[in-house]
């Protein structure tokens, strides 16, 4: 027994040596101490609910070497219900080339108060392709999607091919500039864009610029930029995305996946063609151990009844609990006034 012992410890020793294994797990509560909605005059109080999405604090799993690695994730989101996403594995046949296999996802740039409002990424389950060299890069996907097959043929009727994103970047003294190509539809509909990430400039800055294509017409023009940077300790942000719809084919312009109606500047509804013009903007100001916040956005602010949230909050630990809460005012014809929080251990 002593020397099975043994060679289990030896063998989980060098297991550990070889692979880098991670695990993090998190609990998220999230409610409203108050909620009054001034069109309805409802009133509520000490409301709470699970919401622990994939991108807060779900069970996670990891591991890898220097040549392949694998992850996934577990939560029970709102519904109580514990699902899995973000499956992926990758390895890399030689330094330059990685092949990731499962949950993928990339974009040109993005903002990062809601980390989700570029038109320009993608995530999807498929096949990613990476190659990089020295300051160039490209990736290429084919997005199935989890369960479908990328190629489909069958007898006696065209070939039926899911989704395709390709992006090139390259990195150099005055910043980052790159590319992107995305099309579905069997290559009838796509979307193209161009970015630039600027470097050596006293704030933070990007662009992004987004076409679509679909339905046999042009369907949106649509221009992301992206202000950052301090002064002294408080911190700040600005991303605004304006363009123009050309047609009201909703449907056609949000086919895409990481393309979504409720980013700042998107549409799920659209009567004639219209300018659109949507804002996000943050000021984070440190005090001690509390940092506050006042957040402020607008779906698009060129709408006749555009909707307005304007936020100020903290956020603070106490003890190994992440304690958020804000007074949010959300206005759209009538008002509604929340106090939002939410509660996160993670370990």
């Amino acid at each position: 027994m002593k020397k099975i012992v043994g060679i289990l410890s030896a063998a989980a020793v060098l297991a550990a040596s070889v692979f880098a294994a991670d695990v993090s797990a998190g609990v998220r509560l999230e409610g409203s101490l108050f909620n009054f909605d001034a069109a309805t005059k409802k009133v509520t109080a000490l409301s709470e609910k699970h919401n622990n999405e994939f991108y807060h604090a779900p069970i996670s799993f990891a591991i890898s070497d220097d040549k392949a690695g694998g992850q996934l994730k577990l939560t029970d989101k709102a519904d109580n219900k514990v699902l899995s996403d973000a499956w992926s594995i990758w390895i890399k046949p030689i330094d330059q080339l990685k092949v990731t296999v499962g949950r993928w996802s990339t974009n040109l740039n993005q903002e990062h108060i809601g980390w989700c409002n570029t038109d320009s990424g993608i995530e999807s389950d498929g096949y990613a392709l990476s190659l990089g060299i020295d300051a160039f890069s490209m990736d290429l996907f084919f997005a199935s999607g989890n369960g479908n097959a990328w190629f489909t043929k069958e007898d006696g009727v065209d070939p039926v091919l899911k989704e395709l994103y390709l992006k090139v970047q390259y990195g150099a003294d005055f910043g980052t500039i790159n590319a992107m190509f995305n099309t579905i539809n069997n290559f009838k509909d796509f979307r193209f864009g161009a970015g630039y990430n600027a470097k050596g400039l006293p704030v933070g800055l990007w662009v992004n610029v987004i076409g679509t294509y679909a339905a046999e017409e042009f369907q949106r023009l649509r221009v992301e930029a992206d202000v950052s940077g301090s002064i002294e300790s408080i911190g700040y942000e600005v991303f605004l995305a304006g363009g123009y719809n050309f047609t009201t084919n909703v449907a056609a312009m949000n086919a895409f996946t990481g393309v979504d109606g409720w980013h700042k500047g998107g549409s799920y509804y659209l009567a004639e063609p219209a300018a659109f013009l949507g804002l996000m903007a943050k000021v984070n100001i440190p005090l001690d151990a509390i940092r506050a916040y006042v957040q402020i956005e607008a779906g698009d602010l060129l709408a006749k009844n555009f909707s307005m949230l304007i936020k100020p909050g903290m956020l603070t630990n106490i003890g190994a609990c992440e304690f958020e809460a804000a007074l949010a005012f959300t206005a759209q014809e009538k008002i509604v006034i929340d106090v939002p929080v939410s509660f996160k251990v993670s370990f």
